[in-house]
């Protein structure tokens, strides 16, 4: 993978927009994110276009598109955060503006169904972050808060996980890149599949019960991506085990994860504290990254922004 561009960093009362590119939007957990976020930005939304409603989407695909161009063209905005994940970017990626996106950097910030549009800004080759979105935003701990803040606002190096569970030995070093696996999955083959030699592959999903979680990760090795990643740090797979019945016993999707990436020649860790449950620790999204999973360490060798 070719040198990310790093957008330049936050400073509190910076201005943000505000997009709902996914899914409808629920008024009162984006109202309850926003008081969460207690004024640290300058938060830029038009009311009536983020609460639109089309069927699963939040406005049609235009009405999204424009929306999502107009922040990443926007002079003013230092970044955009997504209002929700649910399901859309796909159908309107192919025609996200990434020469604006080149020509104005700011970080995006978003984690799910933005895992499509945060591949994509990596493979235009600028630096995002799979975070938190506004809606998601009150229910999490302060820290996971802080870790989000400190990454839009600070380049330096530093600590981003700690304690990981070892389930291969050894250390690698690449760019971060994965996310929510079903999402990523739908780029594999495409022209819009990021670019995985050597990266450090990040993997979270929700509500996908162990049988498809085994057949996605057979979908990546089968892709060869598995093969060409430099190693791999699992997160939470949330509501993924469905329920035992009768005397027939299942995997958990735990033995899945464990069956399917144990066999792989490089490290391997799960516990990373992202995705859909109680924690979403923000990570940079592209940028080069240091896993020991002897020690249990994720590092960021580069902040986010510059």
């Amino acid at each position: 993978m070719s040198a990310i561009l790093r957008p330049p960093r936050l400073e509190v009362g910076d201005r943000v927009r505000v997009v709902a590119a996914s899914g409808p939007v629920d008024r009162q957990r984006f109202m309850a994110g926003l008081e969460a976020l207690e004024g640290r930005y300058d938060l830029c939304f038009d009311e009536a276009s983020l609460f639109s409603k089309h069927g699963f989407l939040a406005g049609d695909d235009d009405h999204r598109l424009e929306a999502l161009n107009t922040a990443i063209a926007d002079p003013e905005c230092r970044a955009i955060f997504l209002a929700r994940g649910g399901y859309g970017l796909l159908r309107i990626l192919a025609q996200i503006d990434s020469r604006a996106l080149l020509e104005r950097p700011k970080p995006i910030v978003g984690f799910s169904d933005v895992t499509a549009l945060l591949a994509t800004c990596a493979r235009s080759g600028v630096a995002a972050i799979h975070g938190p979105m506004i809606s998601q935003f009150a229910g999490l701990p302060r820290e996971d808060r802080e870790s989000l803040f400190r990454l839009l606002e600070n380049p330096e190096p530093g600590i981003l996980l700690l304690g990981l569970e070892n389930v291969v030995s050894g250390v690698a070093r690449g760019p971060l890149l994965g996310g929510n696996l079903e999402v990523l999955s739908r780029l594999l083959g495409t022209s819009l599949q990021p670019e995985f030699d050597g990266a450090v592959l990040f993997l979270e999903d929700v509500g996908e019960l162990p049988y498809r979680v085994d057949r996605l990760l057979t979908h990546f090795e089968l892709a060869g991506v598995l093969s060409r990643v430099s190693g791999v740090v699992v997160g939470d797979f949330t509501d993924c085990d469905d329920i035992q019945v009768g005397v027939e016993q299942h995997p958990t999707t735990r033995e899945v994860l464990v069956e399917r990436l144990e066999r792989l020649a490089v490290p391997v860790v799960f516990g990373g504290t992202f995705g859909h449950g109680d924690r979403n620790t923000a990570l940079p999204y592209g940028t080069e990254v240091h896993l020991d999973a002897t020690n249990g360490t994720l590092v960021a060798l580069e902040g986010a922004v510059s």
